[in-house]
């Protein structure tokens, strides 16, 4: 008789501990259900969400290793290194757009070339964008600059004194090209501009420099009277640049996600691919202000997701 109570309280203490768990499990199975609706949720939102808009919110870099991943167009960046305000050698515009992020590679080319213009020419570099600070596509002025390993510099030449915030915020640079965008205004051309192209054409990891087909023009004339050719391969045509020109960096050796651009052949350019770009409709501007806007972050390469939402 005491075993059988016994073994009835046994019974009742598991059955207890049986719906004790149930219950328990439930509980659980119902916080995992939402945790994975919720995270679901998320990664639809960022799914349906511009790559644009996403990357342009993020205000801060990643803690992570410096990588740039992807291609100049289609593509981030982890690790970025911010170009410090004001320096010297050189003033970076519209801070304000917070665009002053690149692979430290681009940090230190930037750094280099100024100082190298300042102590020959006496004077510093105006900037325009470099990335923003995980990369990615912008909402708007650029399709490329995604990877940290583009700049913009401008024509025109560095104040003497440091700018002030509203002066960065608002001033003009000028176009070097005449009124009726034919041809090189002589009066703003120098040697400066070309000895510019040049330093920042002969850095080694430099793959390309984009100008205006006008000026290309003039450098292929400058070089071809003083024999200076051999490095005019990297100054390419594009529409638009007559205020700034746009310098690209090769891929890092240890952005191993990172894709290069092919590689420029060894002519000059100055003959019949300046010629096409001679002869194009759209000379003076460029289209690259037309954002993609259709891009989603799962257009970009996997690893910039997690860039993304760190």
């Amino acid at each position: 008789m005491e075993k059988l109570r016994y073994h009835k309280k046994l019974s009742l203490l598991h059955l207890k501990q049986i719906i004790n768990l149930r219950v328990v499990c439930s509980y659980l199975m119902r916080f995992i259900l939402f945790f994975l609706i919720f995270i679901a949720n998320t990664d639809l939102v960022l799914s349906k969400e511009y790559a644009s808009e996403i990357f342009y919110k993020i205000r801060t870099e990643t803690i992570s290793e410096a990588k740039s991943i992807g291609s100049y167009s289609k593509g981030c960046l982890s690790g970025a290194e911010y170009l410090p305000n004001h320096s010297l050698h050189y003033e970076a515009l519209k801070p304000s757009r917070n665009r002053f992020w690149g692979h430290p590679n681009l940090i230190n080319y930037i750094k280099n070339i100024s100082k190298e213009v300042f102590e020959i020419h006496g004077n510093g570099l105006i900037l325009g964008d470099l990335s923003m600070p995980r990369g990615g596509p912008m909402p708007y002025g650029h399709k490329s600059h995604q990877t940290g390993l583009d700049v913009d510099i401008y024509f025109e030449k560095k104040p003497d004194l440091t700018m002030e915030r509203y002066e960065l915020e608002t001033f003009k640079t000028r176009s070097v090209l005449s009124p009726n965008q034919r041809e090189i205004n002589e009066n703003i051309w120098s040697d400066y501009h070309y000895n510019l192209l040049k330093i920042a054409a002969s850095d080694e990891m430099v793959t390309r420099v984009f100008v205006n087909p006008l000026i290309k023009k003039k450098m292929c004339i400058r070089a071809g009277e003083i024999d200076d050719t051999d490095w005019l391969k990297k100054i390419r045509p594009w529409a638009g640049h007559y205020k700034h020109f746009h310098v690209r960096l090769r891929c890092p050796t240890d952005s191993e996600l990172c894709i290069n651009q092919a590689e420029v052949n060894n002519s000059s350019g100055c003959g019949s691919e300046l010629d096409y770009w001679m002869q194009k409709d759209k000379l003076f501007e460029s289209n690259s202000t037309k954002i993609r806007k259709w891009m989603l972050l799962s257009d970009l390469p996997k690893s910039c997701k997690k860039i993304a939402m760190e």
